[in-house]
């Protein structure tokens, strides 16, 4: 876009005079006035004296030299790594003033190894350093990755102004490869990072960006919007010098805004516009004549010769383009952009005034500038090309290289989650056998112990058994010998006695008899019920007699009181006071019945 002045490495090296928010003078008198003051900080010295060199610079280099060398030498004698540091990166740029680039890489090599234990808004601050003297070393990429380093230290509340700047120098740099998306987006970031630092000067310079991406939108698209947020941007890049122009080191920077906005006015405004064309050229002149700014006069005097032409006067024209060419011509090295322009300017006006021959030779040299210009584009195309391949090609590494990371990453986190897996799997199984080997202890415990119970059980029953089988058998014994005595007992007694004597002692040996079937029935009974007894006892917590148990046997077998009685030879009283007893041996309430408890039992 060199017909719309967007000369971006001279923006670049006049940016790095531009960090400061004072104008020289006045910042120059107020640094001396802090200096003066006994009650200031060793650090705060050192830091007053670093910027008090730089604000010398345009003046008096060489002093601005000795007063950062003593800035230097201060911070080091008290241990000042931060002030050393940034002392040094003010070194660089007066190398870069002095262009001596080899000493700024240095000076910055020097900064960046006093900043490497400090805090991290001295190391954005070299790093920012580092990238500008690689830019104008022409190592773009290299730049583009100091910068970045910048940015991830600087913030924005004591950074911004450097953040803006490094912006504003993405932004030339994806200008020139032509990369509309990333230009438009840093010359977006620069204008946010420089109002909140409120500095003039980069408020000047990121306006002026921004009117630049604006308008070379606009020549590509033909969207009148773009071209009017053109005008916006450059008219309060304009207001913003005009306002705080006193406050601004370097007021060259809206040299680019002002012969921006004449241009636009000159081709897309209505001819009355004149007087603000001339204002802003005149603006743009003065300045450039002020810094001796060769090729922005010389684009300035373009513009007054093509105005005075649109206006009729060509005498006015012709003096306006001969100025234009002293300036062009006294550009070393040559300018093949401007020269061209000018020398085709001169061929045009001098075929209208009618003089040939001075048309024809203007008309040779401006062939001769377009075939420079045309190999110098050329070149710079390819270049260009190159840097946008290799760019490209970087870019395209970077992302294969996150996705190789990223894939390790997720490969790292899968191991981690196989290894937990595994590692609860383990621990699961762990628990599971241990679990079966307590559960397999514990059954083999309760069937030992069940066993042994059994045993116990069985050995109880056949202690019974051989008890009871004792007791039938001394029970028969004595029945077998009551009745042979009875029978004895009868047969005397028929032979001797009396009829009513015969009938007594008869009925009480029937009735013997009678009580022996019955005890017959019970010995009976234990045989076919040989549980019976052991489920009352384990009721009875083994609290039951004999004579209970005997009791229990004659209320299964529905036996009445008064035949109980008689089989115990006990009154029925003595029966109910038995069965009381069993129920509170056997547990049961008042309400609960003996009988049907005991039917219940077998």
């Amino acid at each position: 876009m060199k017909n719309r002045f967007v000369l971006l490495l001279t923006s670049w090296i006049l940016l790095c005079f531009t960090i400061n928010v004072k104008a020289q003078k006045r910042v120059a008198d107020s640094l001396m006035q802090v200096l003066q003051n006994n009650q200031i900080s060793t650090h705060q010295r050192a830091m007053t004296m670093a910027r008090l060199s730089d604000a010398l610079s345009f003046d008096n280099l060489p002093k601005s030299f000795t007063i950062n060398h003593q800035a230097i030498i201060y911070a080091l004698q008290h241990k000042d790594n931060a002030a050393a540091s940034y002392s040094y990166g003010y070194r660089a740029t007066l190398y870069l003033a002095a262009q001596k680039t080899d000493s700024a890489k240095l000076a910055v090599d020097s900064a960046l190894f006093l900043a490497k234990n400090v805090t991290p808004f001295f190391k954005g601050i070299a790093w920012y350093r580092r990238g500008v003297e690689q830019n104008i070393d022409n190592h773009p990429e290299e730049a583009l990755n100091s910068w970045q380093k910048a940015l991830s230290y600087l913030d924005d509340v004591n950074g911004g102004l450097y953040k803006s700047s490094i912006y504003y120098l993405l932004y030339g740099i994806y200008a020139e490869r032509e990369d509309t998306d990333k230009a438009t987006n840093y010359a977006k970031l620069s204008l946010s990072q420089a109002e909140k630092s409120n500095d003039p000067g980069m408020l000047t310079a990121a306006w002026q960006i921004n009117g630049s991406n604006f308008l070379q939108r606009f020549e590509v698209k033909k969207d009148t919007l773009l071209l009017d947020s053109a005008v916006h941007c450059f008219q309060q890049s304009v207001q913003v010098f005009k306002a705080r122009k006193d406050w601004i080191k370097n007021q060259s920077i809206v040299t680019l805004s002002a012969l921006n906005l004449a241009d636009i006015y000159m081709d897309y405004f209505p001819p009355w516009y004149k007087d603000s064309i001339l204002n802003n050229v005149n603006l743009a002149l003065n300045i450039s004549t002020t810094y001796n700014n060769k090729t922005m006069q010389a684009n300035c005097y373009d513009i007054i010769s093509k105005l005075s032409k649109r206006g009729g006067n060509m005498d006015a024209a012709a003096n306006a383009l001969l100025k234009e060419k002293n300036i062009v011509d006294a550009i070393n090295p040559t300018n093949y952009y401007l020269s061209m322009n000018l020398y085709q300017s001169l061929a045009k006006l001098e075929e209208q005034k009618g003089d040939d021959k001075k048309a024809l030779s203007y008309y040779k040299q401006y062939l001769n500038f377009y075939h420079k210009e045309f190999d110098e584009q050329q070149y710079q195309t390819i270049q260009r090309l190159e840097a946008k391949y290799q760019n490209e090609k970087k870019d395209k590494a970077l992302k294969l290289l996150e996705q190789r990371n990223q894939f390790q990453k997720k490969q790292t986190y899968l191991y981690i989650g196989i290894a937990i897996v595994a590692v609860l799997g383990l621990l699961f199984l762990f628990l599971a056998y241990h679990f079966r080997l307590r559960y397999s202890l514990q059954r083999e415990k309760l069937k030992d112990e069940e066993a042994a119970r059994l045993i116990a059980e069985q050995k109880l029953m056949q202690s019974q058994k051989e008890q009871l089988q004792k007791e039938l058998l001394a029970g028969a014994l004595q029945v077998e010998h009551k009745n042979e005595i009875l029978l004895n007992l009868k047969d005397k007694l028929l032979k001797e006695g009396g009829l009513q004597s015969s009938k007594q002692l008869e009925k009480i040996i029937n009735e013997e008899i009678r009580v022996d079937e019955d005890f017959e029935n019970i010995t009976e009974f234990e045989n076919i019920h040989p549980d019976f007894f052991i489920r009352l006892q384990k009721k009875a917590e083994q609290k039951l007699t004999s004579l209970d148990l005997k009791y229990c046997a004659y209320l299964y077998m529905k036996l009445s009181p008064k035949q109980i009685a008689a089989l115990l030879h006990v009154e029925s009283k003595s029966v109910r006071m038995t069965k009381y007893r069993l129920k509170q041996k056997l547990g049961l309430g008042k309400e609960d019945d003996l009988d049907a408890f005991i039917t219940s039992v077998n």
